[in-house]
């Protein structure tokens, strides 16, 4: 059995046939009352509460995980750091025209 599926859902005695599980789309996940709901995250944000362990087992399968990852803009970072060196650049050239101006008056 996968060892992130048993990290995540807990362990069980159920050996699931996954691949067959998530090729069915018309399978049907019946919710175990002794199952405690889990929240699960994919890539992109989305959320979703499993309410069985072999629902959660094919979530985790397919790539979703039990906590959020944020993820960092690369593009926010470059921005930032393009933006405070223009600025610099700028108040160098004010401040060098400034005195520039105060040594000829």
């Amino acid at each position: 059995m996968n060892i992130k599926i048993t990290q995540i859902c807990g362990p069980s005695d159920i050996i699931p046939d996954i691949e067959k599980i998530g090729n069915d789309p018309n399978f049907v996940f019946k919710p175990d009352p002794s199952y405690t709901s889990i929240q699960l995250y994919y890539t992109d944000g989305e959320s979703i509460t499993v309410n069985s362990w072999i629902e959660c087992a094919n979530y985790v399968n397919g790539g979703w995980v039990n906590n959020l990852i944020e993820e960092s803009s690369f593009e926010l970072y470059f921005f930032i750091t393009l933006l405070v060196v223009a600025t610099s650049f700028v108040i160098k050239d004010i401040v060098q025209y400034f005195k520039l101006s105060n040594v000829k008056n």
